[in-house]
């Protein structure tokens, strides 16, 4: 086993100088100093950067350059000692004092593998706990530290063929991390425009054509087949009020903020309950925590929430199936403008001091469009919702992956084989 030092000859800081944050970063004739945030979890951001003042242009020092390693030597506890790798050279950025450049050693080497090792969780732990400095908010690490941090001496064929198949893993991690963008993208428009303009009317043949008329509301014009209702009109306020018997059992229910859903809490005895009112749920309810609806805590209660209870808190509303859709309903009060709506009727100050008024709730108004059409807004945001549901599990699937594969590939658990072609990082074993 080797150290640091066997790979990195030394490490070069840049200096501290006087910098503005821009929307376009840095233009043709323009210097940046890259920010500590530039560098994480092995890969390097040149986005992540600031424009240096005129004044100051003289005095930067040490410039990005390509195949090094760029490591944050003061940062919060849970970040000093992050690294990124730098794939090639960007000419008008130079680094802080707060970040070191790797400049290697004559020793045949891969500094894409090297990055690779520095994000192994053994050298994370060992860099936070060289970590000093008396504050809880930042820490530093010494040259001394990273360099004399223990490295395998791995054969650079090996070096390379592991850095390729974890080069590959992180390309496909980044095409799933584009497609996630993309659809959150897609799903925001979509909100923007299904809750104003809809889809359209039904033709004969099962098609959608596009609404042509709208009203002369100039702030929020619908199309004129649609209404504008009070959610107390279409989704009124039930309490289930529950006799409390000592010796029965009570599973209740809790909300997540930001539309996430529900969760069961533990049953309580009877006992337990004691003085506090519960009422019961049912499966299709709209249901509203009335201390964090203003954070979104909007749901509507599932087939196996049914039977099980809410506490006073918990605002249970039932909705007339003839002339709304549940989901609908669920969904446009978790846009921005439903969001803003339960805030406005949740009034008083931070957290819990902000709870939702009733009558504020069932005033709170609704563009409501023909049953059919709503039903088929929630099925185009249902399917995108799916869709970024399979992609976060394609990404956590592969996330696991690579840290299977940095394991055991880094450790020398397993051998690659040098001879074949990495065309999938699944695919590039070892013997």
């Amino acid at each position: 086993m080797g150290v640091v030092g066997d790979f990195v000859a030394a490490l070069r800081a840049g200096v501290s100088v006087n910098a503005v944050e821009t929307e376009s970063g840095c233009l043709a004739n323009e210097v940046g100093v890259l920010k500590t945030g530039a560098v994480l979890q092995g890969k390097f951001n040149p986005k992540q950067h600031k424009v240096v003042v005129p004044e100051d242009v003289g005095r930067v020092a040490t410039s990005v350059v390509g195949d090094r390693i760029i490591i944050s030597r003061m940062n919060t506890p849970a970040l000093v000692g992050e690294s990124g790798y730098v794939p090639h050279d960007v000419s008008n950025l130079f680094l802080p004092d707060r970040l070191w450049q790797t400049e290697p050693s004559e020793r045949p080497q891969s500094q894409r593998w090297l990055s690779y090792w520095l994000q192994h969780p053994s050298i994370r732990r060992l860099v936070a706990a060289g970590a000093t400095g008396t504050s809880n908010s930042m820490k530093n690490i010494s040259k001394e530290t990273v360099l004399s941090l223990p490295v395998p001496l791995t054969p650079l064929p090996e070096q390379k063929k592991i850095a390729a198949v974890l080069t590959a893993m992180d390309n496909k991690l980044d095409v799933i991390a584009r497609q996630i963008e993309a659809t959150q993208a897609l799903r925001l428009g979509l909100l923007q425009t299904l809750f104003s303009r809809g889809v359209g009317g039904r033709n004969a043949d099962g098609s959608w054509s596009p609404h042509v008329e709208f009203n002369g509301d100039s702030r929020q014009p619908l199309p004129t087949s649609w209404n504008t209702v009070r959610l107390g009109d279409v989704a009124p306020l039930i309490r289930r009020p529950v006799e409390v018997e000592p010796e029965n059992s009570y599973p209740e229910l809790g909300l997540r903020s930001y539309g996430k859903g529900t969760f069961h809490k533990p049953s309580l005895s009877g006992a337990e309950v004691g003085n506090k009112r519960l009422f019961e749920i049912k499966a299709g309810d709209l249901l509203f925590s009335n201390v964090f609806a203003w954070e979104g805590a909007v749901a509507v209660a599932k087939p196996k929430d049914d039977g099980r209870f809410g506490s006073h808190r918990y605002i249970t509303c039932e909705v007339e199936a003839s002339r709304a859709d549940t989901m609908y309903l669920f969904r446009y009060l978790t846009t921005p403008a439903g969001i803003a709506a339960l805030t406005l009727a949740s009034p008083g100050g931070a957290g819990r001091n902000k709870t939702l008024g009733l009558s504020a709730l069932a005033n709170i108004s609704i563009p409501l469009p023909p049953l059919e059409e709503q039903k088929e807004i929630t099925a185009i945001l249902d399917c995108v919702d799916a869709k970024l549901s399979v992609l976060a599990s394609k990404m956590d699937s592969f996330q696991t992956l690579k840290r299977g594969l940095m394991q055991k590939l880094l450790t020398g658990e397993w051998r690659v084989n040098i001879e074949s072609a990495v065309h999938d990082p699944e695919m590039a074993m070892l013997a």
